[in-house]
């Protein structure tokens, strides 16, 4: 089977990771000779582990200096390496699926807010840090949802990560519209404020229809 890499995307609360075990049991249901793997950035690995630390902090990046906005971003991109080199690039070349919780793109839309006033373009910028190196998904599902309702969302778990805050997520709510709008035929946009059921369907089904061609 020829390895496929599927990522999911979107804002804190929109429900990338509750889907994300529905998805990969459709897909098995409809092809269960296929290997599945599923992962995530920030990785389990050793950088990755420095920044879920980093993102329980409750406090926003308004007192962070521009080295420290940049170091951060840094850091993102060594884990997004190594989860490439550990995960995603074997388990393509071993005819895998792997279904990502996150990936460059959420460097992208995130440290894109982060370092506005700093980089010029900063979206733009990462992508293009990003391209001569990475592995390009297959397809991306966004998983859209108002930045208000996933705070909500967000409200009925434990710990906070510094990254939810409204005006925050609203700026890369906008940031993974406008990288969607530039890359169509890799996108596919979920209606995340649907009922988790519908959500994974929908999610699934199109998963299936890439596999299908």
């Amino acid at each position: 089977m020829i390895g496929r890499l599927i990522t999911l995307e979107g804002i804190d609360g929109s429900g990338k990771s509750t889907a994300l075990p529905h998805i990969a049991r459709r897909i098995a249901e409809r092809q269960p000779k296929r290997k599945i793997v599923l992962t995530a950035e920030p990785t389990s690995g050793e950088v990755g582990r420095i920044l879920r630390k980093g993102l329980k902090e409750a406090s926003g990046d308004e007192q962070a200096s521009p080295a420290m906005r940049m170091n951060e971003l840094f850091l993102f991109m060594a884990d997004h390496a190594e989860h490439l080199d550990r995960i995603v690039l074997p388990s393509l070349k071993d005819g895998a699926m792997v279904l990502s919780d996150r990936y460059a793109d959420s460097t992208a839309a995130y440290q894109g807010v982060t370092l506005q006033g700093i980089l010029p373009h900063p979206v733009f910028w990462i992508q293009e840090v990003f391209r001569p190196w990475n592995a390009v998904p297959d397809m991306t599902l966004l998983f859209l949802l108002d930045p208000e309702r996933a705070l909500k969302r967000l409200g009925s778990r434990p710990g906070k990560e510094k990254f939810e805050r409204l005006e925050f997520l609203i700026s890369v709510e906008e940031n993974f519209r406008t990288i969607a709008l530039a890359e169509p035929e890799r996108f596919v946009l979920i209606d995340a404020a649907q009922d988790e059921e519908t959500v994974a369907r929908d999610a699934a089904r199109a998963v299936l229809d890439l596999l299908a061609r």
